[in-house]
């Protein structure tokens, strides 16, 4: 890490102090030698006043082609009463072992029996006896051992109020108590192999919902976390990020950083573009910075900036400005400049963002067209369907500017009649 790294993690450590989330983790994380990599992770969060509950899986063994293939319940064999104990011991296991670690790095935790479950019943035909669903979550009990700053471990099992218990498909438990208990966050850590389609991509919940359906190599389980996922979000949950659990800080490096490390699913447009202000200019002239040094951009000091800011507009991912655009209309067209995106960021569709923002923008200034100078970007709007034109359609001033800079950009128009 860098030492510049560290601002950006400073920025996000407010939004997140005193928010709760559910981390489930997979039976097999706990078993691996990252796990006391994801242990040091969670006390950090502690230590930043950020509360959580863990849920975690039995981990019984399975054969390579379908370890990663099933959860706890895969809604088509019922778990026979020999399987059920196996998974009770394992349950037993795992807790036993993140109680261990988790107290070895200062950490107060407890179990909870907070799952009220009931039997799923007769599916098809088919009794399911053992193979459960939750029917209530003790809410109070949970948010009391957190007001303790004690952090609860949830296994996958829950009880019905005669006693019995039940094996609960660990990963829609993960889910009903991030909606019951007002969790804004659900991170679920898992195995590798599980996410190869889908690693470093953020997707709404329109988006997961049709990733699901086109998408063939996706695994069964990963499909039904993608659709439960998609349909768990409320007030209270805003994103759910699905993460590699053999990954070193894989839980800091998804949240403390713009873009972060595994899958994440958003309720909203992840970014927000919105008007710049003075406060804007140190930043904007920061992320240019490069585009100038590569003769990208022309040089604009804060002078400049500053009397133009009017015209500016920012991408923001969390708080964080990552690209700009700017916009100067006259005389029925416009002009679409100073267009970058930090290099960290590129190649996931912000300059397209910003620049079909700019569009309605010019739009809204009642503009005919909108041109872009560019010397490197060519390419980039050809994609987007703009026509490369000649010097003599530029505005008769800007034509003049252009010719004396000697830079000799390549011009652009998009036609919005």
């Amino acid at each position: 890490m860098e030492f510049g790294d560290l601002r950006g993690i400073l920025h996000y450590v407010p939004q997140f102090r005193n928010k709760l989330f559910v981390i489930k983790i997979d039976g097999c994380v706990v078993h691996s030698d990252n796990f006391s990599n994801v242990v040091l992770d969670l006390a950090v969060l502690h230590s930043l006043k950020i509360n959580f509950i863990i849920v975690h899986d039995a981990q019984v063994q399975r054969n390579h082609h379908d370890r990663h293939e099933e959860s706890d319940f895969d809604g088509g064999r019922p778990t026979s009463e020999k399987s059920l104990d196996l998974k009770l011991n394992e349950n037993s296991k795992v807790t036993n072992i993140l109680m261990r670690e988790l107290t070895a790095v200062g950490l107060k935790v407890a179990t909870s029996n907070a799952i009220i479950a009931r039997s799923i019943g007769v599916i098809g035909g088919i009794d399911f006896p053992y193979d459960g669903k939750v029917e209530k979550i003790d809410d109070a009990s949970l948010h009391a051992l957190l007001e303790k700053n004690i952090i609860p471990i949830i296994p996958s099992i829950g009880f019905d109020t005669k006693g019995r218990n039940y094996l609960l498909d660990s990963d829609s438990l993960a889910f009903s108590l991030g909606l019951s208990i007002g969790s804004s966050k659900v991170m679920m850590l898992v195995e590798p192999n599980l996410m190869d389609p889908v690693i470093g991509h953020q997707y709404s919940v329109s988006e997961t919902v049709d990733l699901v359906k086109h998408e063939k190599k996706l695994a069964p389980r990963l499909s039904r976390m993608l659709l439960t996922a998609a349909n768990s979000f409320n007030e209270s949950i805003e994103r759910v990020h699905i993460l590699n659990g053999f990954s070193d800080y894989a839980i800091l490096a998804e949240l403390f950083s713009n873009e972060g490390v595994g899958v994440m699913i958003h309720r909203d447009p992840y970014g927000a573009i919105r008007s710049a202000n003075e406060g804007d200019i140190s930043e904007v002239l920061s992320i240019i910075q490069s585009a100038i040094l590569g003769d990208e951009l022309i040089p604009r000091s804060l002078s400049d900036m500053s009397a133009k800011i009017q015209d500016f507009y920012v991408l923001e991912i969390d708080g964080n400005v990552v690209g700009t655009v700017a916009i100067h209309s006259s005389n029925n067209i416009s002009e679409l400049a100073c267009l970058f995106v930090k290099k960290s960021h590129e190649g996931v569709g912000y300059g397209k963002r910003l620049v079909s923002h700019a569009v309605e923008i010019a739009k809204g200034k009642g503009s005919s067209k909108i041109y872009a100078l560019s010397t490197q970007a060519s390419g980039f709007f050809e994609k987007l369907g703009w026509e490369e034109s000649e010097n003599d359609d530029l505005p008769k001033e800007r034509r003049k500017e252009l010719i004396r800079s000697g830079r000799n950009s390549k011009v652009f128009i998009n036609s919005l009649n």
